[in-house]
């Protein structure tokens, strides 16, 4: 058998051993309407997972069905937002993004070296807290008028302080903006489990 035709029958048993595994490693999960969610999404979220809690250690099956979920909770809230046109400016994105990694303590040479090793697309990040943003501006939209805020309890923690009047009033801004942030994740929360309702969720 000549060289060339050893070469060509390697390279094809190469290309379709390739082939096999990627049909492996990319089986749909989870379908959402016309959305779905692969086992290399989830592979993908986990690496994720791992490199920003820096987490080595978790039950592997427990995290991959908590990875399920959480995806799954994505998945709706991009479904959610685009059917509503919610729209964040690119440079709200990127504060978003350099506040996350500066808590994270995490800077771009080591984000871009994991996306590498890993083979993830650069943008991984980015579309996470993109969601995220779109989401938490459209549940804010619609409970805007929900968000009163028990100014008897936020006087009460006030009296707790000792601080002068400039600072109360800082405090009290604070204290404010606390209580509403709990109410918005509560009724993100509510939001989204009607939402689930709306779209036929399969276990494949």
């Amino acid at each position: 058998m000549s060289k060339k035709k050893i070469f060509l029958l390697i390279f094809f048993a190469f290309f379709f051993s390739n082939t096999n595994a990627k049909q492996l490693t990319n089986n749909v999960i989870v379908s959402i309407d016309n959305s779905i969610i692969t086992d290399l999404d989830i592979h993908k979220e986990m690496d994720f997972f791992k490199f920003i809690n820096k987490d080595q250690t978790a039950n592997p099956e427990v995290l991959k069905k908590e990875i399920i979920y959480s995806l799954i909770d994505r998945k709706i809230k991009d479904i959610e937002t685009n059917y509503f046109k919610i729209e964040v400016s690119e440079k709200e994105i990127e504060i978003n993004i350099y506040n996350y990694l500066e808590r994270m303590k995490i800077n771009n040479e080591i984000l871009n070296s994991f996306y590498s090793q890993h083979e993830i697309e650069k943008d991984y990040l980015k579309n996470i807290i993109k969601i995220d943003m779109k989401w938490s501006k459209l549940v804010r939209q619609m409970y805007e008028n929900k968000l009163n805020v028990n100014l008897t309890e936020v006087n009460k923690e006030l009296e707790k302080e000792q601080n002068n009047s400039a600072d109360d009033e800082k405090l009290k801004k604070q204290l404010i903006i606390t209580e509403q942030n709990k109410l918005l994740n509560k009724f993100s929360a509510t939001y989204l489990e009607k939402s689930k309702k709306k779209y036929l969720i399969k276990f494949l």
